[in-house]
C-alpha cells in the first residue's frame, strides 16, 4: 500500500482516488494510516462482509485478513480491472495509474511483480506476530 500511497498523485490526476480495505478494528487502522502517512481512506471491514462478498478473505490466515487485491470502479460502478493479488505478486500502482491515463481502455496492460519488502517493512511485520 506504501506504493499507492507514493502514487496517490498520479492517480488522482488520472481522475481516480484510492481506498483501501482492513478487517483491523478503527482505532489500528488509523494508526496504521497515520504512521504510513497515507492520504487516502482505510476503510474498516471489522464483520469482514465486504472482503467476503467480493471473494477477497484469506480465512487461514490471522484469523481472516483481507488478500491484497486491486479493483478499478468506473462512476457508473462497473469494475473496469480487477486483480486478487498474493503476498509476493502484486499489481504495482504505477500500472494502475498507467491503465487510468489511458482512459481505462481495455488493451492497456497491467502486470503484476515481485514484491519484495524493506528490511524495515520486514521487521515491522515480525513485530505484530
Amino acid at each position: 500500500m506504501a506504493e499507492y500511497r507514493d502514487r496517490y498523485g498520479d492517480i488522482c490526476r488520472a481522475g481516480a482516488d484510492v481506498a483501501a480495505v482492513s478487517v483491523d478494528e478503527p482505532m489500528k487502522s488509523e494508526n496504521v494510516r497515520q504512521r504510513l502517512k497515507f492520504l487516502f481512506p482505510l476503510l474498516c471491514d471489522t464483520k469482514k462482509e465486504i472482503v467476503t462478498a467480493w471473494g477477497i478473505l484469506s480465512e487461514k490466515e490471522r484469523g481472516g485478513i483481507a488478500i491484497p487485491s486491486v479493483f478499478i470502479v468506473d462512476r457508473d460502478l462497473r469494475i473496469r480491472f480487477a486483480s486478487v493479488d498474493r503476498m509476493v505478486a502484486r499489481v504495482p500502482a504505477s500500472a494502475v495509474a498507467d491503465f487510468l491515463g489511458s482512459g481505462m481502455k481495455p488493451d492497456t496492460p497491467i502486470s503484476r511483480r515481485r514484491v519484495f519488502p524493506r528490511p524495515k517493512d520486514f521487521l515491522e511485520a515480525l513485530k505484530k506476530i
